[in-house]
């Protein structure tokens, strides 16, 4: 076969010569286009330490969803390694980078409120690498120097923590939850509340029901089919269970783990306890590790009184010296938190009735019994003399007029006992024995005017002069010698020759032993802080 190629005159083969250039010259432009595409660094034939280096960038940040204000820890961070990552390997999120980010999932199971760091949506694993840096800096960081400001009530700023320490961190345990315990307070209480607060969020389901259960006075067969809801709802009873005997004694396991005495009776306090959600609780228990972190560092020798708990404990070198339980505060006499000092111990005290009650409540008994005074040890004084109370005609006069002091004289009836604790403080409260020993039996000891009575509190005051060291070395007061005094049975005043620390606090979740207890937030003080641990 032949083929014939026709010569074109000059004058027409430039044309075309200019043509065809011009047509390789695009199709090669076309093809370089091509090659010079750039694909997102992410999925580039690159190293990981180009890739994280490339996304250290403000722009990246915020278009992914991250905080502006972590470039700056993150560059420090990763120049520090050399750009190596830390959770991910060449490809893709390691092992142990999925098990952090697992965990982290749930910050509340090891004690960090959901809101309190931002939870990205990352769409690949460089973005995974710097979610767990940033995370674990600031969790580490908050479990370490806490959340809430308590003196000004807010929340405190994020931050993160050293970017050289963070690096040195590698968790090693199946559990990373009890590996985060090492960066909280390594106090007893701490460690005994994260341990139980572990248990109890893998143990009992995360119930967000609240509901309206009233005391078994009020209709027993809607209270029991109530509780039983609430029961099936937090995991302590199957949903098929119709028998009450297994309901009753579901409450009783509720009962315990709530701190109540577990008689297996839906009474005001149980009930209050049913009606709020699990996960309430879980968060009062991370308030109360929060407390905790922000705790000062105590002395040596203490006097530690937990309110919500109603114990009253002595501590000399972290050592338990005195266990009581007290009575504390009923709602509208609540008993304040605070921190003084123990400076004298009062044998057979008198009382000086407060204004509110000598008006609110001595005075109407006096209006219907004029002996009342004298059946009660009381005597009224006016302008600081005594007043007999025969002279005074009580029918006229009005509770917001009462002019007189009342004084109760020591002796058995005196409602302060025969042993009273004083220290300074602008509530005017303190600790001290009580006639009425009863209440000291019952799980929710709220009853009082705002002082807290004590139980055994003669045994309290022994250890207490026994311990004041300075009064020891100069042979003065003796442990045996407050028999003596107690058997005059005379107002004497003993003054500590070293004051004692008193703090006087409010944690409605602290530990019995080894284990978490919760108790009822029974002034409902915990919210306001609740409310500002929810804040993002």
């Amino acid at each position: 076969m032949y083929i014939r190629f026709k010569v074109l005159p000059n004058s027409i083969m430039k044309p075309f010569y200019f043509i065809l250039l011009l047509s390789i010259l695009v199709a090669c432009s076309t093809e370089k286009e091509k090659e010079i595409v750039i694909l997102p660094f992410e999925d580039r034939d690159i190293s990981v330490q180009e890739k994280i280096k490339l996304s250290l960038t403000k722009e990246y940040l915020s278009q992914n969803g991250f905080a502006d204000s972590s470039l700056t820890f993150l560059k420090e961070f990763y120049s520090q390694r050399d750009y190596a990552p830390k959770w991910i390997n060449d490809s893709l999120i390691s092992a142990y980078g999925l098990k952090i980010k697992k965990t982290i999932g749930t910050p509340y199971a090891f004690g960090i409120p959901v809101g309190r760091f931002k939870q990205v949506e990352t769409k690949n694993y460089i973005q995974d690498e710097l979610y767990l840096t940033l995370s674990m800096a600031q969790i580490i960081y908050d479990l370490d120097s806490g959340i809430i400001n308590f003196d000004t009530k807010t929340l405190k700023p994020r931050r993160y923590l050293s970017s050289s320490i963070l690096d040195t961190i590698n968790f090693t345990e199946t559990d990373l939850r009890v590996q985060l315990l090492k960066f909280g307070p390594q106090d007893s209480n701490y460690q005994a509340i994260a341990k139980g607060l572990i248990t109890f969020v893998d143990s009992i389901p995360m119930d967000t029901s609240t509901f309206s259960i009233e005391s078994i006075k009020y209709d027993v067969l809607f209270a029991l089919e109530k509780t039983k809801v609430a029961l099936v709802s937090k995991g302590y009873l199957e949903n098929n269970v119709s028998d009450s005997t297994e309901i009753i004694e579901g409450l009783k396991r509720f009962q315990i783990d709530n701190s109540l005495k577990p008689d297996g009776v839906i009474g005001k306090f149980t009930s209050r306890s049913l009606n709020e959600s699990t996960y309430h609780k879980v968060e009062r228990a991370i308030l109360a590790m929060d407390k905790l972190r922000n705790q000062k560092k105590r002395p040596e020798k203490y006097i530690y009184i937990n309110i919500p708990e109603y114990k009253l404990r002595f501590y000399i070198n972290d050592s338990l010296k005195s266990d009581h339980n007290i009575v504390v505060g009923k709602n509208g006499n609540d008993t304040p938190e605070l921190t003084s000092k123990l400076r004298k111990i009062v044998v057979y005290p008198y009382w000086n009735v407060p204004y509110s009650i000598s008006s609110k409540e001595i005075l109407p008994h006096l209006k219907r019994n004029s002996n009342y005074l004298a059946e009660h040890d009381y005597i009224i004084l006016k302008n600081g003399e005594k007043v007999d109370p025969d002279t005074v005609n009580w029918k006229t006069i009005r509770r917001n007029a009462f002019p007189y002091k009342v004084q109760q004289q020591p002796g058995p009836k005196n409602s302060l006992g025969i042993i009273k604790f004083d220290f300074y403080n602008k509530h005017s409260v303190y600790f001290h024995d009580t006639p009425s020993k009863s209440l000291f039996g019952v799980d929710v000891r709220a009853y009082s005017h705002g002082c807290m009575r004590t139980q055994n509190p003669i045994d309290l005051a022994k250890i207490i002069l026994e311990r004041d060291e300075r009064r020891s070395k100069f042979n003065e007061m003796t442990p045996d010698s407050l028999d003596t005094l107690l058997g005059r049975a005379e107002n004497i005043e003993i003054k500590l020759l070293e004051r004692i620390p008193i703090f006087i606090e409010y944690l409605t979740v602290t530990r019995t032993g080894d284990r978490m207890s919760m108790y009822l937030d029974i002034y409902g003080r915990d919210e306001e802080y609740l409310k500002i641990m929810r804040e993002e």
